[in-house]
């Protein structure tokens, strides 16, 4: 009996894709020696964080960075460091702001919730979330009538969960608030090209560690010298309960360098193939699509095509079975069903074509 039967805790087939909620990632054999030899040793936890840091700030084009336990603490202290600087007194203060520059710009459309409103983040560290525009259109007016002496930064939330139509670009508003000396913060938590993001102007980007790299449960905070050693100043305050252990800084590391050696279009050619049989089975009982990811990744997923009631029941069918089976739900509402390749194991797709026909045949 393994330590997950032991614990009652069921393994699942995650055809959803790199979500917090399944574990986020696998972890490679490379990484899971380098976080035992880690666990080993004892260190300088501020050596090795400031190392590992530079180390994967040249790994993707950034100034500096540092790593947290995910990109949801590092939105927090990326706005805490765009309100406090390295200040001490103002650091050990949060989240009391009042009486200097505390409100974070967010476009109406972005404030989203993926397990926890983006808002909460903000306001955690201290900030005032003021929203520009409507939920469907935001202009470059919203946005510089909006700027004021009381702003502190410009939260972008890139995510498939916002918005797509109608809110300004990273482009136009990294030029916008370039104008007007407001640095901008994105969130880029499940982003796969890490060097877009350094490389487009904006002051500083959080990612996931977990998601896109493969990495044990971290986060990046990456871009400008100055604001990276704020984030790291905020491990005297609200920090302290997002600091990361030796082992997942060894083994972020190990991961990135690996992320950023891979071979992107073998990968492609994995997930094509994967998405391919899916369809082909599925197509032998139910009307299907080739979905493309919504926040223009290249991820491409099968996706099944029923009434919403339908869908949703398909969800719930597969949930129930040994192994559970859980696709992405996203799209239920509108009557599709995908099912993400990147996740998936030798075997994964028979079961899960077969549990689909399974379903159907009922």
């Amino acid at each position: 009996m393994d330590l997950l039967e032991q614990l009652e805790v069921q393994r699942v087939i995650n055809a959803s894709g790199r979500m917090t909620a399944l574990g986020v990632s696998t972890l490679d054999e490379d990484v899971i020696a380098a976080m035992a030899l880690a666990a080993r040793s004892y260190v300088d936890i501020d050596q090795l964080q400031r190392q590992v840091g530079a180390k994967i700030a040249q790994l993707i084009g950034a100034e500096d960075a540092m790593i947290t336990t995910g990109a949801a603490a590092g939105v927090a202290l990326m706005v805490a460091a765009s309100i406090t600087g390295a200040d001490l007194t103002r650091i050990q203060a949060l989240p009391d702001t009042m009486g200097y520059p505390n409100t974070i710009l967010i476009q109406a459309g972005h404030q989203v919730s993926y397990g926890a409103d983006i808002t909460q983040l903000i306001r955690i560290a201290g900030g005032r979330p003021h929203p520009i525009g409507s939920v469907n259109s935001v202009s470059e007016a919203h946005l510089t009538g909006a700027i004021g002496s009381n702003v502190a930064a410009f939260l972008f939330v890139q995510s498939h969960h916002t918005v797509q139509k109608g809110m300004l670009s990273l482009k136009q508003v990294i030029s916008l608030c370039q104008t007007h000396n407001v640095p901008v913060l994105i969130d880029a938590a499940a982003e796969e090209d890490l060097v877009r993001f350094t490389g487009s102007g904006a002051d500083l980007v959080a990612f996931s560690g977990g998601k896109a790299i493969g990495g044990p449960t971290t986060g990046i905070v990456a871009g400008r010298r100055d604001l990276v050693e704020a984030c790291r100043a905020q491990n005297a305050g609200i920090g302290r309960p997002m600091k990361i252990g030796k082992e997942a800084l060894v083994g972020l590391y190990t991961a990135t360098a690996k992320y950023m050696q891979r071979d992107v279009e073998a990968e492609q050619a994995r997930c094509t193939q994967l998405v391919d049989e899916m369809l082909a089975g599925f197509n032998q009982v139910v009307k299907t699509e080739r979905l493309v990811d919504e926040a223009g990744r290249r991820i491409e997923r099968a996706g099944v095509v029923i009434d919403a009631g339908k869908a949703a029941e398909l969800v719930a069918f597969l949930r129930k079975g040994n192994p559970p089976i859980y696709p992405r739900t996203h799209l239920v509402n509108l009557g599709i069903v995908a099912f993400d390749p990147r996740p998936l194991g030798d075997g994964d797709v028979a079961v899960i074509i077969e549990r689909v026909h399974a379903f159907f045949a009922r």
